[in-house]
């Protein structure tokens, strides 16, 4: 004979066993004013207790919002998306929120369903970083199903939908600086480790081709220097120490290394280390995304810093307004980003 699951505790129960209104109750799960200080203790105490959790669709049947946000990204799988998944839920937080996660590692229909909204609309808006989604397609929408964010750098800010706003990310800009920052440090050779032999590396606003754009620019505003580009099969660890044997072995006059992220640059230092290459004496290396493994690499990684939490604050902000009820024309904000200079690149000796 199966053990009847426990009934969730309502709100009802709380009002009862404290003798006081459901009125009462609820105002206090939804941080009400006008409730007395030691009501409000005692109620609170009973939610503890109770282990009482509110019904998403009971809340939103009462308030017409549900206090969720869908966060729509690629993947989980990289570290930088990870962190900006945890920076993301951080941010809700402090605002009340919740975070749900959607991957959209199915591919370009998956990313469809998100502007689609899904197959049933879950949630009061949208933080969308779309990869494969053709501009055309966001150009002709019209108007997104829920207020809707866009974040990376994948976006035609022409062809915005009504409903919607853009916080871009400059990875030409970013990638430009990085390069730069080696050649004042005398750095001569430097190469790019990075690029992907992919559909989506072929678009004009995919990640991997926007830093190699900024990272040759970079080498032809210096003149005269012909750029190193080392293809890797992921932008992952494994793909970075693949990668940078390879490139050693076909450039070794090569005396500084741009990586795509900073995973990659990770992969790169190890394999260097392993062909007993000194970091940064012989060879400087910079990442991208100032992952949190970054400070504690050997040596401590250099690399562009995004700000994710400023990212995810701005993002919300905008949000939340258009939830609110903000309805004016799409707004584009360009998140900062900075280098973080550590142990791994230096002058050249």
């Amino acid at each position: 004979m199966s053990t009847p699951r426990p009934r969730n505790v309502t709100m009802r129960d709380i009002a009862e066993q404290l003798g006081v209104s459901i009125k009462t109750v609820s105002n206090v799960v939804n941080d009400r004013p006008n409730v007395g200080p030691l009501t409000r203790v005692r109620v609170q105490e009973a939610i503890r207790v109770l282990n009482y959790r509110p019904q998403v669709g009971a809340q939103q049947m009462r308030t017409g919002t549900s206090g969720l946000i869908t966060l729509a990204i690629p993947s989980l799988a990289g570290t930088y998306f990870s962190e900006l998944a945890q920076a993301f839920a951080d941010e809700a937080q402090r605002r009340r929120r919740s975070i749900m996660l959607h991957s959209t590692a199915g591919g370009r229909e998956e990313e469809h369903s998100v502007l689609a909204g899904f197959t049933r609309v879950l949630g009061d808006g949208v933080v969308f970083n779309p990869l494969l989604i053709g501009e055309d397609r966001l150009a002709h929408l019209g108007r997104t199903i829920l207020p809707t964010v866009f974040i990376g750098e994948h976006v035609e800010e022409a062809g915005l939908p009504a409903g919607s706003d853009y916080v871009r990310t400059d990875n030409r800009g970013a990638a430009h600086e990085a390069t730069a920052h080696l050649q004042a440090l005398g750095r001569r050779r430097i190469a790019y480790l990075g690029a992907l032999d992919s559909s989506e590396a072929q678009q004009a606003h995919s990640t991997s081709r926007l830093r190699l754009d900024g990272y040759d620019r970079a080498l032809k505003a210096a003149g005269g220097v012909s750029p190193v580009i080392q293809t890797v099969p992921g932008w992952n660890q494994e793909g970075g120490l693949e990668a940078v044997r390879t490139l050693l072995q076909e450039h070794p006059e090569v005396d500084a290394i741009v990586c795509g992220n900073d995973d990659l640059a990770r992969g790169a230092l190890l394999g260097l280390r392993g062909m007993g290459i000194d970091v940064p004496g012989q060879v400087s290396v910079i990442g991208h995304d100032n992952i949190l493994e970054a400070p504690f690499t050997s040596p401590p990684l250099t690399t562009i810093d995004p700000d994710k939490r400023n990212l995810a604050a701005t993002v919300l902000d905008l949000l939340l307004e258009r939830i609110g009820g903000h309805d004016g024309p799409p707004r584009v904000v360009e998140a900062p980003y900075r280098l973080v200079e550590r142990g791994s690149t230096a002058a050249r000796r």
